[in-house]
């Protein structure tokens, strides 16, 4: 239990990859102002959905990090469910994604 909750939250085995590994590559997806990266994780066969979220908001570029339980069997369809989680999470929070600590996991 403890392995599964430190590779949701961030450590260990499965771990996204580090923001520059994502950022500095063109986004996946531009969706309501937002740079969407896909960055799954694989996990053994299988493939953790995650990701990077970033928006400029007064001039400095904000990035946030998510990783979910959700597992899929592909690369392609963790890629697909990734950008859908992505959206999903712009959607759901709206500007609040952008207020707080400025490295804080979604």
């Amino acid at each position: 239990m403890a392995g599964f909750l430190k590779r949701l939250f961030g450590g260990g085995e499965g771990e996204a990859p580090a923001r520059d590994e994502t950022t500095d590559r063109a986004p996946d997806e531009e969706y309501k102002g937002v740079a969407i990266h896909a960055a799954p994780a694989q996990e053994g066969s299988q493939w953790r959905l995650a990701g990077t979220l970033t928006r400029t908001v007064d001039g400095e570029a904000i990035t946030r990090r998510f990783m979910r339980a959700d597992l899929v069997p592909s690369r392609d369809q963790a890629v697909a469910a990734s950008l859908d989680k992505a959206r999903l999470i712009i959607d759901q929070n709206g500007d609040s994604l952008w207020q707080g600590d400025l490295d804080r996991p979604v």
